[in-house]
């Protein structure tokens, strides 16, 4: 089993507007939490078993969270394309350990549900955003 440090590798992508063309956010992200798969669990226990048994019911949404360095570059920066996108839907791509060939993609489409900027007096300016997941997750790879 290989282990990957993916903190200088990781890829991620995001349509700067609804049906657009995938754009690199890479640069702007410090930090992404929660996208995978995750299912909640049926309860199938019959009363002849002697313990809870479970089926895989239906997949849940993720909830993703992107933060990272304010910038309001045009088409490319967090702030043209999340502050504009919240209550749409659009592509997002997350490649953690890179682009190469046979490296895992996960690629969804998801609800950008807020946007929010802050910072510090004299400290660095910095935006978080939060992204539903509409449908399921496609797991592949480049």
């Amino acid at each position: 089993m290989s282990v990957y440090r993916v903190g200088g590798n990781s890829v991620v992508r995001i349509d700067a507007s609804a049906g657009g063309t995938l754009v690199a956010i890479t640069t702007y992200v410090k930090e992404i939490d929660a996208f995978g798969r995750e299912f909640d669990p049926l309860d199938a226990t019959a009363l002849s078993d002697t313990a809870e048994r479970v089926i895989p019911g239906i997949e849940k949404s993720q909830e993703i969270t992107l933060k990272g360095a304010f910038d309001d570059t045009a088409t490319t920066g967090p702030d043209a394309i999340f502050c504009t996108a919240v209550g749409t839907l659009l592509t997002f791509e997350w490649n953690p350990a890179g682009t190469a060939s046979t490296r895992r993609k996960f690629t969804s489409e998801v609800m950008v549900t807020s946007y929010k900027t802050s910072a510090a007096i004299r400290g660095e300016v910095s935006y978080e955003a939060h992204l539903k997941g509409d449908g399921t997750v496609t797991v592949g790879t480049n």
